[in-house]
């Protein structure tokens, strides 16, 4: 019995007639589909755009406010770094003007409001790139308060915050300074040894070595 080969043409020709037939059963849903895809398009460049646009006018705003601060010119600075704080603290330079309003708390004996401004800046999305510093400038604040034992715990995590060796090394001695002025003389002594063999802190083994004695000397006092 002889076998009928499908006529390719024909096979061709069903084959577009059956595309065809399913676009035009589904031409609303392409339709919405592609619509779907121009609008969340446009969307994400306005997004991004608008982002931009926040960034430089921060970034202007940011100028201004350190122009007052070069000036000397404290009580307007401190208004334009609030206003640049309040206004842009999702940028950048919103979170470098929450660090400049809390170092001018500081020099004001105003240290409570100093970490207040940087707490709400760690919340910050821009913050993750300067956290060992805004966590740092927390520990200055403490320290002028006096709880140097909460300054060497902001201190430490500045050390955790940061991949860079001389900044770790930086923030762990000034934790250790600080758990050795507070008189907890373990945590002071476990960190100057670290710093001590650490490879990494070669600029802060002279100094460990001096702590670690005045640490034995005042354990030996008691």
């Amino acid at each position: 019995m002889t076998s009928v080969r499908p006529d390719p043409d024909s096979t061709a020709a069903d084959r577009a007639q059956t595309f065809l037939d399913w676009t035009r059963i589904n031409a609303t849903a392409l339709i919405v589909g592609a619509v779907v895809v121009v609008v969340a398009a446009a969307g994400y460049w306005f997004y991004m755009r608008s982002k931009q646009i926040q960034a430089a006018n921060a970034e202007k705003a940011l100028m201004q406010a350190k122009q007052s601060l070069g000036a000397g010119n404290m009580a307007l600075a401190q208004s334009d770094l609030q206003s640049v704080w309040s206004r842009y603290g999702s940028t950048p330079a919103g979170v470098q003007a929450a660090m400049l309003l809390a170092q001018v708390d500081f020099d004001n004996n105003k240290a409570p409001d100093g970490i207040s401004v940087l707490d709400k800046a760690l919340g910050s999305g821009a913050a993750g790139g300067v956290e060992s510093m805004i966590r740092s400038l927390q520990g200055d604040g403490y320290a002028q308060e006096g709880k140097t034992a909460d300054a060497a715990q902001a201190y430490e995590k500045a050390a955790d915050a940061t991949n860079y060796p001389n900044e770790k090394s930086q923030q762990l001695a000034k934790a250790a300074r600080a758990y050795q002025v507070a008189g907890d003389t373990a945590k002071a002594r476990a960190i100057w040894n670290r710093l001590l063999d650490d490879p990494n802190a070669p600029g802060m083994a002279a100094e460990a070595r001096v702590r670690l004695g005045e640490i034995t000397a005042q354990v030996a006092k008691r």
